[in-house]
């Protein structure tokens, strides 16, 4: 077994890549859309793991008054999300151990990073401290229930510093009840088997048939609420 990074080791590792590091506009696009009616006039969001900052930047698009926070072990990525998201609030930081004031925030926005990390129920509880009573958290994770894992595995490339697992809808839902969240919706993004064209509007006439498909899509978006009281 090998030995596992430190976080300057992590961080540099990002540094490295940070050109390459950023989802589809579209995934961006879909997450904005789903955060958008959780965050209220003026209200405070942060982007943990923001990356080069393009999920704020879709955020701003649609909640133009709300204030923005992201935060990124990668220095790199900082400097880059800065640049793409003028005015936002933008720190180098560890989703393990947040150095927000508790209850700060309306919206707490993680995607695609807790399969980087080591103890998923740790950094959704830092979550759930920097979360106001009844705020939101939205959550995105590949999703090991994909119909495609299987044929996916034969093909990866594992490029980033830390490999992401990839875990079951009812993983990260145990690991969302665990931290003390109040699950509220599952859906889906990118494909479910194919990828785009015409295979893609025959797999979207699918899930309008049967909804609980969404949860064998390529990722997993969880829409959870910290208790009012």
């Amino acid at each position: 077994m090998s030995t596992p990074l430190s976080k300057s080791e992590i961080a540099e590792g990002y540094d490295e890549i940070a050109e390459k590091l950023a989802m589809s506009p579209k995934f961006y696009r879909l997450c904005a859309k789903l955060a958008a009616p959780l965050i209220r006039q003026d209200g405070a969001v942060l982007d943990i793991g923001c990356g080069q900052g393009w999920q704020l930047a879709e955020i701003r698009k649609l909640c133009p008054s709300a204030r923005l926070f992201g935060m990124d072990i990668s220095p790199k990525l900082v400097a880059l999300a800065r640049e793409h998201v003028p005015g936002a609030q933008i720190d180098t930081g560890d989703a393990d151990k947040l150095v927000y004031p508790e209850a700060a925030f309306d919206v707490v926005v993680m995607t695609e990073v807790l399969e980087h990390l080591t103890d998923p129920v740790l950094a959704l509880g830092q979550i759930l401290h920097v979360l106001k009573p009844g705020g939101w958290m939205l959550l995105t994770v590949p999703n090991r229930d994909w119909l495609r894992y299987e044929w996916y595995l034969t093909d990866r490339k594992a490029y980033q510093p830390v490999d992401d697992q990839w875990y079951r809808v009812t993983e990260v839902t145990g690991f969302i009840n665990k931290a003390g969240f109040e699950l509220k919706r599952i859906t889906g993004a990118e494909n479910l088997y194919f990828g785009g064209g015409i295979l893609r509007l025959l797999e979207k006439l699918a899930l309008k048939i049967c909804p609980p498909l969404q949860r064998r899509m390529k990722r997993a978006i969880y829409l959870a609420r910290k208790p009012a009281a």
